[in-house]
């Protein structure tokens, strides 16, 4: 090969490595199903100049609960990323469940979007001090 396929060759490498990382360091753009756009920060930060809605919550059914100690915690949707391209947020059912909440005076918060720095964030479920 000539020393011109050779540089042409490093030049194409290189270009590619560049736009990889350029991509991986920078925030991934992702469309919900209702045309919101929404970027995501990294594997669990999702961020939105308006907050998507999540699709229409499931039936479940509660079942008996496995102590008086449980708290039922109703499914949602969840906002996600692609654990393996780590980008195109989307919407994921978390199936409702039985839980013991992991410390006395706690309550369940479901997952909503919050605002804060001029952008709507991604807030998943959590446990909350009353």
């Amino acid at each position: 090969m000539s020393i011109i396929g050779h540089r042409i060759r490093a030049v194409a490498v290189a270009g590619v490595l560049c736009v990889g990382l350029s991509r991986s360091g920078v925030a991934q753009n992702a469309v919900t199903s209702d045309g919101v756009p929404i970027e995501t920060v990294n594997m669990g930060e999702f961020r939105a100049k308006e907050p998507a809605k999540a699709p229409i919550a499931k039936s479940e059914t509660k079942g008996r609960a496995p102590s008086t100690d449980a708290t039922w915690v109703p499914g949602f949707w969840n906002l996600q990323a692609d654990p393996n391209t780590g980008s195109r947020a989307g919407w994921v059912w978390v199936g409702g469940k039985w839980h013991t909440p992991p410390a006395r005076h706690v309550r369940w918060v479901r997952a909503h979007w919050g605002w804060s720095d001029e952008w709507w964030h991604w807030i998943p479920g959590h446990w909350a001090q009353l």
